[in-house]
């Protein structure tokens, strides 16, 4: 009997052979672009860590960069095309500061400013303390450049520049600006500088050698009419006058103050914050001021429980302005001191500085603060409790303070 063999038989067909060709010719083009793959990232690395020759960009960064070729490309290729231009009598470089000067002079903006890195040096120099200089505070008045202050220490004083004195040109040059005058003033400790003012119709010349100024943002004293009256003044807001004004305070509570004058007058701003941080300081839970974007979009200012809850006059004139302002407002409309003296200037909008990486700057308003209240500053000004000379002031002042 013959036995049939029952097991299957492997039989591979053509079709087989071609399905599993295919297969392979996948697996392999898949293992050489993983490969390829890892070769370019491989090579990306090298590139932009190791041998710094790019940057991997984010998507976010990808439409700045984008959106910068679309608005300002052309200006980049205007740059390239001065600079290969032979009959050129500057390259680019050298016109750009004039330029953007310019620009920035053509916003509208009257405190807007572009600063070269030397002058914004300087102008930081300000609001931190100490700087080069002649030793004068200046105040724009209807275009005027007023001489207000005249340190005793600073080279001004010892030249016999006066209060009053309206300044026309330094080193023959008129100032386009507050700032651009004070820029011109600055400089490096030695070097020479004249300063050409109006005095009674009269036009004067005083040379001078710059020097370091390094000026107390807070004075203060106790009054000779009354020994338990204080009497502290800020120049301006700079960095560290909130530190200086609560030393002020608990220093003249040492010595048995229970009231106090704040003198504001001829105070032309400087930094908002450290302005809100003495309204902080002086009042109890409530609104300081609100600050309001070209958009709407708003920013309230608050203050804390604590409060220092001083007895307090504030003394304010013509030139009392911007962060002055700001700190008048807060304490008015919250009822916390009564305000003597004259109508505020009217600056009720803030500045903000960028710095660039080369050290130059650019200063333009970024907003317009309104009042607890809600009222505006800008062109108004704050009208005081008891309106007051400055022959008077003091004597009003005491009044107010001992109801």
């Amino acid at each position: 009997m013959t036995e049939e063999n029952t097991e299957p038989k492997n039989e591979i067909t053509a079709e087989d052979n071609k399905n599993e060709e295919k297969k392979t010719h996948r697996i392999r083009y898949f293992a050489a672009f993983l490969s390829g793959f890892a070769v370019c990232l491989a090579v990306l690395f090298v590139l932009t860590f190791g041998l710094d020759m790019g940057r991997i960009l984010s998507k976010a960064d990808w439409e700045y960069y984008n959106d910068l070729e679309d608005r300002y490309g052309k200006y980049a290729i205007i740059m390239d095309m001065i600079g290969d231009d032979p009959l050129s009598e500057k390259v680019p470089e050298d016109i750009s500061d004039d330029v953007l000067k310019e620009i920035v002079d053509s916003t509208g903006d009257p405190y807007g400013e572009y600063f070269t890195a030397k002058e914004y040096e300087e102008f930081e120099k300000t609001y931190k303390g100490g700087y080069v200089g002649v030793g004068i505070g200046i105040a724009d008045e209807n275009g005027d450049l007023v001489i207000k202050t005249v340190y005793e220490t600073g080279p001004a004083y010892k030249a016999g520049l006066e209060s009053g004195d309206i300044i026309l040109r330094v080193d023959g040059v008129a100032p386009e600006s507050l700032d651009d005058a004070v820029a011109k003033m600055t400089g490096e400790a030695g070097t020479k500088v004249t300063v050409t003012v109006s005095r009674n119709g009269k036009e004067l010349d005083f040379t001078m050698k710059r020097a370091e100024i390094d000026l107390e943002s807070v004075g203060y004293t106790v009054t000779e009419e009354d020994p338990k009256t204080g009497y502290i003044r800020i120049a301006l807001f700079r960095e560290g006058t909130d530190k200086e004004f609560k030393k002020a305070v608990k220093e003249l509570k040492k010595k048995g103050c229970e009231k106090f004058i704040l003198d504001l007058r001829d105070n032309g701003g400087g930094l908002t914050d450290v302005s809100v941080e003495i309204a902080d300081y002086l009042l109890p839970s409530c609104k300081i001021m609100t600050d309001v974007n070209k958009s709407g979009s708003e920013t309230v200012y608050n203050s804390k429980e604590s409060s220092a809850d001083l007895r307090l006059a504030v003394l304010v004139n013509e030139n009392t302005a911007s962060a002055s302002e700001i700190l008048t407002a807060a304490l008015k409309e919250n009822n916390a001191a009564v305000i003597i003296g004259r109508k505020t200037f009217g600056k009720g909008v803030t500045q903000e500085s960028r710095s660039f990486i080369d050290g130059s700057a650019i200063k333009l308003t970024v907003s317009e603060y309104l009042t607890p209240k809600g009222n505006h500053v800008q062109g108004k000004g704050i009208e005081p409790d008891i309106e007051a000379d400055d022959d008077v002031i003091f004597e009003k002042a005491f009044e107010a303070l001992n109801k």
